[in-house]
């Protein structure tokens, strides 16, 4: 009976997470392009400048991916899984080999010491979670933190394609969550860029500013929890603004069954405020004026960030959960292949 209340349950849920995604892609279209949305670089984002993405030739080293993470989880490294392995087949033992993997039985047999030998599995799911809240519209120097989260997205979309695993996403806003399966080589590529764009270029200050019946982020991380198959690796790709006690305890279902990589996506402005001046800010729907000549004020608004950031960081590690910080004006490229062990030949900012 739990086990049929479970299916039930995921079913229902499944439904309406279709029911919201079908009446989103309606309402605004297959490819919704907002008009000049190429000449607005760092407002919005492209098919065409994520296609072009490919070209920076990003790939991760598995290897160097696992140590990576290790090292950021600290105490928690045991708990990264990395790819799984299956049984290959038994050889003789060659001195090097790993004692521990001895077949006692076949060398029993044989009366000559033979050894298992594993290899990793061919393909695994990558699940991308990318944030397109209007939170995420926002930005003071060469892009959005939207932009920035639609391009890690990209690159390592392109980077799963190459490794030849299969590749899943789940995009959402403040109303709207859309699941994309696992898809194997251009497929999934192409289903993941055609709606990230759609997400993406919906954002905008011409957007009413709108309070959800649930939090969205913690309700994403719900729907996550349900498709999320075992094994997988998710990669939150977020500013992870509302990361409420809420959101953590989905994380952790998550977290059970997958290795879970947290990108936390800031822009300048956010640590730290523009020297002796006033400044005007707004969200589309509400303006607000800061005065920024006094220096105590500019130092408690750093210290709050800092603060924030160190208690989203230990948040997650608490999970076995490492976390990159990724700033809108940073090397985009350089950032992640210095925290992934991703190797690029060609520079991509």
């Amino acid at each position: 009976m739990a086990t049929s209340s479970h299916t039930d349950h995921r079913d229902a849920q499944r439904a309406a997470t279709a029911h919201t995604e079908t009446s989103f892609i309606k309402n605004s279209g297959v490819l919704r392009e907002r008009e000049n949305a190429s000449q607005a670089v760092g407002a919005y984002v492209t098919m065409e400048e994520l296609v072009a993405l490919a070209n920076a030739q990003c790939r991760i080293d598995l290897h160097a991916q696992k140590r990576a993470l290790a090292a950021m989880a600290g105490s928690h490294r045991s708990a990264f899984r990395g790819r799984g392995i299956d049984f290959d087949e038994v050889r003789i033992y060659t001195p090097g080999d790993d004692v521990r993997s001895i077949d006692w039985r076949v060398t029993a047999r044989t009366g000559r010491t033979h050894t298992k030998v594993f290899r990793e599995e061919r393909e695994r799911p990558v699940y991308l979670m990318v944030d397109q809240r209007q939170s995420m519209f926002f930005g003071s120097h060469t892009a959005m933190k939207s932009v920035v989260a639609a391009r890690t997205a990209a690159l390592l979309a392109w980077a799963t394609r190459e490794q030849g695993d299969r590749l899943g996403a789940l995009i959402f806003n403040d109303q709207h969550v859309h699941e994309l399966r696992p898809r194997e080589g251009k497929r999934g590529i192409q289903a993941l860029f055609r709606i990230l764009v759609q997400f993406n270029q919906f954002l905008g200050a011409d957007q009413p500013v709108i309070t959800p019946s649930r939090q969205p982020f913690s309700q994403a991380l719900e729907a996550l929890a349900h498709v999320v198959r075992p094994g997988s690796l998710v990669v939150v790709i977020s500013d992870f603004q509302q990361f409420d006690s809420i959101s953590v305890q989905q994380l952790q279902l998550v977290k059970r069954l997958s290795d879970v990589i947290a990108i936390s996506i800031s822009d300048p402005l956010e640590a730290r405020l523009p020297k002796g001046g006033t400044y005007g800010y707004t969200n589309g729907e509400q303006s607000v004026r800061v005065d920024t000549r006094n220096r105590e004020f500019r130092k408690r608004f750093s210290i709050h960030f800092v603060e924030q950031q160190n208690q989203l960081r230990e948040a997650l590690l608490a999970q076995g959960i490492p976390t990159i910080p990724i700033s809108t004006d940073a090397a985009l490229a350089d950032t992640l292949g210095k925290a992934l062990g991703l190797r690029h030949r060609r520079g991509v900012r």
